[in-house]
């Protein structure tokens, strides 16, 4: 178990020759949580690569489908994720971060193909109203290690928005210095750059009137 406890970590550490950042990549999905007009949090899915995957897949495949042993690595995962802020920053219209409970909700992980699908439900620690306010959320691995990634807009589902309110997924603008800053940085390094990831995180923003 002592990879899935550190996962974003040691469980990256794939054994091809990457040496730019990023080393590993996370497709998402995200939406929106919404009940009487007021945000309570995010549901995400998280599709890892395949290489990323394959430490997890070869765990449950050894475990014969044990639903005890399933849910033992999904319960570290979410432990750590949750530890980590789901490393998720939701800001307000004053640019205040709001917090978020340690409590989260279905989550599990599924093998689709030769991927791992994680998913699971966060909640902010008070509800925030949605009229007149303004919300951006970024997700990311501060250290830009793992690519987190919307790979367009359709990956944000913001169905159930109230009719007051419009979301949209904005790709940041990164400039070539920090580009080719991310690409020198080598897998060996141990002092890790904890902005990098910020800078290259895609925005959610939600607007309400």
């Amino acid at each position: 178990m002592k990879k899935i406890l550190l996962f974003f970590t040691a469980l990256w550490a794939f054994s091809q020759q990457v040496y730019a950042h990023p080393h590993a990549f996370i497709g998402m999905r995200t939406t929106p949580l919404v009940e009487k007009d007021a945000l309570i949090g995010f549901s995400v899915k998280w599709l890892l690569d395949e290489a990323s995957s394959a430490e997890l897949l070869y765990d449950l495949q050894v475990a014969h489908n044990d639903s005890s042993v399933k849910q033992a690595i999904v319960d570290d995962m979410i432990k750590n994720t949750v530890s980590e802020h789901y490393f998720s920053y939701l800001y307000d219209k004053q640019g205040n971060r709001v917090k978020y409970t340690s409590h989260p909700a279905h989550y599990d992980i599924q093998a689709v193909g030769n991927q791992i699908l994680y998913q699971f439900d966060f909640f902010l620690s008070q509800p925030q109203p949605l009229k007149d306010s303004e919300f951006i959320l970024m997700i990311y691995d501060p250290t830009y290690y793992v690519s987190m990634f919307y790979d367009n807009k359709s990956a944000v589902d913001f169905s159930k928005l109230p009719s007051n309110c419009h979301g949209d997924m904005v790709d940041q603008t990164v400039d070539e210095k920090t580009k080719q800053y991310a690409k020198s940085l080598d897998k060996t390094q141990r002092e890790a750059d904890f902005s990098l990831g910020k800078e290259f995180a895609q925005k959610v923003i939600l607007q309400c009137q």
